[in-house]
Order: C-alpha cells, then sequence, then structure tokens
C-alpha cells in the first residue's frame, strides 16, 4: 500500500524539479554585479553604455574594463585573466543571460527612456553576484507590465 505515495512523492519531486529556476549561463570569468553595481556603486550606463540609444544594452568592451582594472583589482586572478586578455588583443565571450525570441522586436532605448529603471526587468543586479534571469519576459508578463504603465500594448509595437 506505500508504493502508490511512493510513486505520487516521486512524481511531485520530478514536478519541483521540473519547475525550477535554471542555472545562470556559465561566464568565462566569474563577474559580481553585487561588487561592481552593489559595493561600487557603478551605475549600469557605465558598463552597458548602449542601453539608452539602441535595441540592446550591450557588452562592456574589453577597454572599458581594462579602464578600471589597469588600477583597481590587479592583484586578483580573474582580474588578471581580464587584463590579460585585453593586452593581448583578444575579448571575453560572455554568454547572454535575457534573451527574447526573434519574432519579438525589443528596445531597451524606449524602456529607458519611459523611465523603467533596469531592475524592474533584471531585478536587483547589484545584489547579485551571478546574474540570473529575474524575470520571465513572457508575452503575458510583459503586456500586464504595459498595462499596469498605460503603456501601449498594440501587437505591431512589439511583432514586426
Amino acid at each position: 500500500m506505500q508504493r502508490p505515495a511512493l510513486t505520487a512523492a516521486a512524481v511531485l519531486g520530478a514536478l519541483l524539479l521540473s519547475c525550477a529556476e535554471p542555472p545562470p549561463p556559465a561566464q568565462p570569468v566569474p563577474f559580481s554585479h553585487r561588487i561592481h553595481a552593489g559595493t561600487n556603486g557603478i551605475g549600469c550606463r557605465m558598463c552597458h553604455a548602449y542601453v539608452e540609444h539602441s535595441t540592446v544594452a550591450g557588452i562592456p568592451s574589453m577597454a572599458r574594463c581594462f579602464g578600471c582594472h589597469k588600477f583597481v583589482a590587479r592583484d586578483k586572478p580573474d582580474v588578471q585573466r581580464v587584463v590579460q586578455t585585453f593586452q593581448e588583443g583578444k575579448v571575453l565571450a560572455w554568454n547572454r543571460v535575457y534573451r527574447v525570441p526573434d519574432h519579438v522586436f525589443f528596445t531597451h532605448e524606449r524602456h529607458i527612456a519611459a523611465g523603467l529603471r533596469c531592475q524592474t526587468c533584471h531585478g536587483e543586479v547589484q545584489q547579485m553576484d551571478v546574474v540570473r534571469q529575474a524575470s520571465p519576459l513572457t508575452m503575458g508578463w510583459c503586456v500586464d507590465c504595459h498595462r499596469q504603465r498605460h503603456a501601449p500594448t498594440d501587437c505591431l509595437i512589439c511583432h514586426k
């Protein structure tokens, strides 16, 4: 008689595991937004320079990283790797954390111009050692946000 209970527990356990958040993508060098944006108070726009004028926020160039790390924390192995990569004229291949489907047109520019904070979609990044996707970015999630802010919900705004 215990078998049905064990089977039900196993199924429930499998369902709970399948609903767990996926792990964040591995990065070539550990990078802590908590240290950069939190402890050191570096604003998002300092590194994500295209966020106000482009569809994408952009990943900082190696030169931007080196701009600080030629002076700061040079004794740390991960920073040494960043500096060495820059000095060799190479780039680190950072892995994207956020992605919308190809049929969706999204622009950071409009959202920043509307006064949204980065944390609205990306969560409290300044508290994250490892950035992970904080919001689902589903159509329903986006439409709910637009409705709450009385922003347009016309299909052609996001679907081109």
